[in-house]
């Protein structure tokens, strides 16, 4: 890679450092410096499991120009073999932070994978860099009326903000057992501003992204 990939990558992974250790934040510093905007899909198996969630992610115009300044470019856009490392780099980066997401059934956290199928594209149009990947779950889970799934992805710091889409936000696919639903619940942001105590900005531990993150739950008929 040239020169220029060096400070995309040291970028992307001081800014995930800084989200994570921002903590803890003073008012002016606890509000989203990137905007990501997201789709998500859980994965079923042919057993009614879900296995992994893929998520896709499309950085907002200032930060894309900023991670791709200096990056080769091939025609309209850039080196896909940039593009390729450039994904693998980010997922390293993004390992320890489990990649932002979260995933519980009956009020425990649910262990994840290593991310599989990163790719970071460019849309020359909107001037917008995309990364996508999948999460596998290490067990897969069985969505249950007594203990849905629940997802979350999110950076802890609220140094990023991460939004569904408005369009297909998220889906299931696979072999979804019938009867399951989905459902998500996003947060009125003027009402957990108001709501947030003082400890969200002073205790290192108070995760205050948490607060302002879209709840994705599943929930499937128990087997009889």
């Amino acid at each position: 890679m040239q020169a220029g990939a060096n400070s995309t990558h040291v970028f992307f992974a001081a800014l995930l450092a800084l989200a994570a250790l921002c903590a803890p934040a003073s008012p002016a510093r606890a509000h989203p410096h990137v905007w990501i905007d997201m789709r998500t899909e859980l994965r079923f198996d042919d057993k009614g499991r879900v296995t992994a969630v893929q998520i896709a992610w499309t950085f907002d115009e200032f930060y894309s120009a900023f991670a791709l300044e200096g990056a080769p470019r091939n025609g309209s856009g850039y080196d896909p073999a940039y593009l390729a490392e450039l994904a693998g780099i980010n997922l390293e980066n993004l390992a320890e932070w489990d990649y932002l997401a979260e995933i519980s059934s009956g009020g425990n956290n649910i262990a994840l994978g290593v991310a599989e199928d990163g790719k970071s594209t460019w849309d020359e149009a909107s001037g917008r860099l995309s990364l996508s990947f999948t999460v596998p779950l290490k067990e897969p889970l069985a969505p249950a009326a007594a203990a849905p799934l629940q997802l979350r992805v999110y950076d802890p710091s609220y140094y990023i903000s991460i939004e569904y889409e408005k369009t297909e936000p998220v889906r299931m696919t696979g072999t979804v057992p019938q009867g399951c639903t989905l459902a998500s619940e996003t947060p009125n942001l003027e009402n957990v501003w108001l709501g947030l105590p003082e400890t969200a900005f002073t205790d290192e531990n108070s995760r205050i992204g948490a607060s302002f993150a879209t709840i994705v739950t599943v929930t499937c008929p128990s087997a009889s």
